[in-house]
């Protein structure tokens, strides 16, 4: 199966009165219908999750206009502030419907929860870990612990806020990497690009680092990266890429259902950009 995974910086304005955040969110979707039907005819697979991070609050109308034209259900699902009302770090999952998940939220953090999604043979794990490289560690600690104690193979994708080039540590001092890998035998996997994160810093200078990834349980048989978006660079757009990974389970590879593959090629509606009245 393949799942996906993008931060979109907030980019869900779609009924925003003023044209840009609405042009982000259309914007983003295109890319996301887009690569869903690419990803059928360059793999012969329907991606079966894809979950959205850091939708903000306005996932609702995002999600039910996802699920309108992409042929997958999509669910908007609202972490919680510290007044408890939706945060700007809310998700939206999407899935195809014949999937059935079994979808919770759990995690060792309630601001930022782990969206846990069963289905037969996988359990997989959406985060999007706090964004402070001295605590980052932690919960990725305390959401990998939750994730093995499933009794099926288990991954954990998402934002980890940490950078990959940091994982495996230094001669003085053990990586992130090594801690996971001895406690829980839990192992990272790139997600094939040369970055998942930039930003223009004040000097003109462009910063970029992998802070996106997967975690794999050891009995995860195998497993490849297919960037959604080879090359990403689309930092002023969306600061994150998306990443994507295909899951093999048991050592077989599988075959995609002809039905889902011709439902999913046949033309979707194409999300126009609204028209904006000025006075």
């Amino acid at each position: 199966m393949i799942v996906a995974y993008w931060n979109t910086q907030r980019a869900s304005g779609l009924e925003s009165s003023a044209e840009g955040p609405q042009s982000r969110c259309i914007w983003c979707c295109e890319q996301l219908l887009r690569w869903i039907h690419d990803t059928v005819r360059a793999h012969q697979a329907v991606p079966s999750l894809i979950f959205l991070s850091e939708v903000s609050q306005g996932g609702g109308p995002m999600a039910a206009f996802l699920s309108r034209v992409s042929g997958y259900q999509a669910r908007y699902i609202p972490a919680g502030d510290r007044n408890n009302n939706p945060s700007p770090c809310s998700y939206i999952i999407m899935w195809r419907e014949e999937l059935n998940p079994r979808i919770e939220v759990v995690g060792a953090s309630q601001k930022r929860p782990v969206l846990r999604v069963r289905v037969r043979g996988l359990t997989v794990g959406g985060v999007h870990i706090i964004a402070n490289r001295q605590q980052a560690p932690d919960e990725i600690f305390g959401d990998i612990a939750e994730l093995n104690q499933e009794q099926q193979p288990a991954v954990l994708l998402g934002d980890m806020n940490y950078p990959w080039e940091q994982l495996a540590g230094s001669a003085y001092q053990p990586g992130l990497s090594g801690e996971i890998k001895d406690l829980f035998d839990w192992t990272p996997v790139n997600p094939g690009l040369l970055a998942t994160y930039g930003k223009q810093k004040k000097s003109g200078a462009l910063k970029t680092e992998t802070l996106d990834y997967l975690w794999r349980s050891s009995d995860v048989s195998r497993i490849e990266a297919i960037p959604p978006i080879p090359g990403y660079n689309q930092w002023r757009m969306i600061d994150h890429a998306p990443i994507a990974y295909r899951i093999h389970l048991n050592g077989e590879d599988e075959v995609m259902d002809e039905a889902a593959a011709s439902a999913s090629l046949r033309p979707r509606v194409e999300p126009r950009r609204r028209v904006l009245r000025t006075s």
